[in-house]
């Protein structure tokens, strides 16, 4: 009797000084492919529309599910040339930077779905006849959906893919990317 007591208590003991961490930060970098959907009416067949892309991602993760975060990243939509006149050329540049806030959900074991919101910063480039043009503008209303697969090597290194839409507003530029990605879960 006495050792059935003691069993009970030392393992009562032992499962009480397991401490069951809810809070996580996890940042997380990926590397992809991305491609622009055209949506230009002129010059569209000029188009180069496939890059590769770069983002950063932090996560704060309070429950087993539920992910909030920020993203930025660097992705060019897209590049056209053609001919000015017939002996200059001319070259268009558009890239993105954004910068996103993210709600990320675990929907099954590894797998999770992510809806995001925020700015972005739009360069164009405008080369030809040795000019030079960039202009910046700010777009307010924009979107990416993404869904992702995360498989945790160990306690703190994570790797996975990604597939992003993007949309974004002010230009009403769509894209999407798909991505290799490794985090760190701090």
């Amino acid at each position: 009797m006495v050792l059935v007591f003691l069993s009970v208590v030392v393992y009562s003991q032992k499962n009480d000084s397991v401490t069951v961490r809810l809070n996580h930060y996890t940042v997380t970098v990926g590397a992809g492919w991305t491609h622009y959907i055209n949506n230009l009416q002129v010059g569209g067949e000029n188009l180069q529309k496939d890059f590769a892309g770069v983002s950063v991602k932090f996560f704060w993760e309070p429950e087993h599910r539920l992910s909030l975060g920020l993203e930025s990243g660097y992705y060019k939509l897209f590049r056209a040339k053609g001919q000015l006149t017939d002996n200059t050329l001319g070259q268009v540049d558009r890239s993105i930077i954004p910068i996103l806030f993210l709600i990320r959900m675990r929907i099954i074991e590894n797998m999770h779905l992510g809806i995001g919101t925020g700015i972005a910063l739009i360069t164009n480039k405008i080369a030809g006849g040795g000019q030079k043009v960039v202009t910046e503008t700010l777009s307010l209303s924009n979107f990416e959906l993404s869904g992702a697969y995360i498989y945790p090597l160990n306690k703190h290194l994570l790797l996975g893919g990604e597939v992003k839409l993007f949309h974004f507003g002010n230009t009403e530029d769509t894209m999407y990317s798909i991505q290799a990605t490794c985090a760190v879960r701090l």
